[in-house]
């Protein structure tokens, strides 16, 4: 059943014009300024874009043990560990309550996490790196310290998504997602950041479905797999075919999902992903299979078909006209039965040689099976 989802607050300006809102002018000299701070005062920020699609609980601990983990920091650790922290590029702060200190307020780093991390891997370890001097200096290091985190949009996307060291997709999303939500259209967000509005547009749809699938209680750590790949959603609904079946419907100035049916939407993520949950297993091994999957969804023997046997190759005979699918198999067949030939090329005799008693038996009833198909197909293609 299709269900319509009201999303016009989400898309309604927060202001008259959003995108000064989020420029970098006009700031008062204590937020231009970087001010020594001490390390033990930051804190990683839950929010971080670039743990869009990695679990975690949001608490300190497990934000930086995911980060490690997963985010490749060591690099970082090494390089401050021997040369020290580079004032050439502050951290950026806000001041925000924090769910875990009982919505204390303290500072939360919202560019940097990374060297955050990185720093608060080397100070809490003293017995890995155990130079006294080395972790003395950096103890302290310099951080802009902004009044509010929208302050912080314009210049962490354009160095996240622009900039040097891009996010992955599931970040660009989330990012360009929380733009739109404040009030911003795909062009404006376009602009501020400098990207492609069609990239933006497919990332917010994207990071759009992905939340209406978590209103159905589908979840990324409930995948089959060891990882949740955003890309996979994104690559399938960009197929026209699959958008039609979804019955899906955007807002053109916004990028927002408006309307879905919730039951397909559902249907595809399992497609997708699978459920450890509920013993699914995906369709779509590798992403290499999406355009399969994406040809099957376009047509509705074939969708029926995959409904019924979860057989992506098998739903996808259901796509092809009837005379291709015949010749396209008899070649196959023949290709097959050359290969076999080739391989039986030098044998005198595969009893005598090359098989044992219980090779030879199966051998022998796969071998009548064989013909018995064949004289079945001829039958039937009137040969």
């Amino acid at each position: 059943m299709k269900t319509k989802l009201n999303k016009k607050k989400a898309v309604a300006h927060a202001q008259a014009n959003p995108i000064e809102e989020i420029a970098a002018q006009d700031r008062a000299e204590r937020e231009r300024k970087p001010k020594p701070t001490k390390v033990k005062d930051l804190f990683l920020d839950p929010r971080n874009p670039r743990l869009a699609d990695i679990p975690h609980t949001g608490t300190q601990a497990s934000i930086l043990r995911v980060m490690a983990k997963e985010l490749d920091i060591q690099p970082l650790i090494d390089s401050m560990y021997r040369n020290g922290f580079f004032w050439e590029e502050p951290l950026v702060a806000v001041e925000e309550p924090l769910p875990e200190l009982k919505d204390k307020k303290v500072l939360v780093v919202i560019e940097g996490n990374r060297r955050l991390a990185a720093l608060k891997s080397i100070l809490d370890h003293p017995d890995l790196y155990p130079d006294a001097n080395a972790r003395e200096r950096l103890e302290q290091v310099p951080v802009i310290t902004r009044d509010d985190r929208k302050e912080t949009l314009a210049f962490v996307g354009f160095r996240h998504i622009t900039g040097i060291v891009p996010w992955e997709a599931a970040a660009k999303a989330q990012y360009a997602h929380d733009l739109v939500k404040r009030g911003l259209s795909l062009d404006q967000i376009a602009q501020t950041i400098g990207d492609k509005t069609r990239d933006i547009a497919r990332w917010v749809r994207t990071q759009s479905l992905v939340e209406h699938a978590h209103e159905q209680g589908l979840t990324e750590s409930d995948t089959a797999g060891k990882t949740f790949y955003f890309s996979y959603l994104l690559t399938s609904t960009d197929a026209p075919g699959t958008k039609r079946w979804l019955e899906m419907e955007t807002n053109e100035a916004s990028g927002l999902v408006t309307g879905i049916n919730a039951e397909r939407l559902a249907q595809l993520w399992h497609w997708l992903y699978g459920s450890k949950a509920r013993e699914i297993a995906p369709v779509v091994p590798e992403s290499r299979q999406i355009h399969k999957l994406n040809k099957v969804i376009a047509s509705p023997a074939a969708v029926v078909e995959l409904q019924k046997t979860g057989n992506l190759e098998r739903a996808l005979v259901e796509t092809k006209d009837r005379g291709e699918y015949v010749i396209e198999t008899l070649g196959s067949i023949r290709s097959l039965l050359q290969d076999l030939a080739a391989n039986l090329a030098g044998v005198e005799k595969f009893d005598k040689i090359s098989a044992s008693p219980r090779q030879l038996h199966d051998a022998t009833t796969e071998f009548t099976r064989v013909e018995k198909a064949l004289i079945e197909v001829k039958a039937k293609l009137g040969f």
